[in-house]
């Protein structure tokens, strides 16, 4: 299994594939996760295996890791990546705190 900051690197070095960043999607790594959704919003990656992956963390449908830690955070950076992306059913359907904290998400 590779490092978080060999993937960091690969990312950070476009060296990836669209199965590799499914892969980095479900990780038990929160960085992982946070650094492919990241790089998922600023290239924009529209696979649709990507897509669906971004969706299902988005809707909470899956854990981040073993202890539940980071899910809410990785849901609102899901939800910000999938507005980047022209999807923005789940956005708009947030309270106004919570949208903010999706506006922000990548600042």
């Amino acid at each position: 299994m590779e490092s978080a900051f060999k993937i960091a690197k690969k990312i950070s070095e476009q060296e990836y594939t669209a199965e590799d960043i499914c892969r980095y999607l479900n990780s038990a790594s929160i960085s992982v996760v946070y650094q492919a959704l990241k790089e998922i919003a600023e290239r924009p990656l529209k696979d649709e295996n990507i897509l669906n992956e971004v969706k299902s963390i988005a809707n909470s449908g899956k854990e981040i890791s073993e202890k539940g830690l980071g899910l809410t955070t990785m849901r609102i950076i899901a939800i910000a990546t999938l507005k980047k992306l022209g999807h923005s059913d789940l956005f708009d359907a947030l309270d106004d705190s919570s949208k903010n904290l999706v506006r922000g998400a990548f600042s």
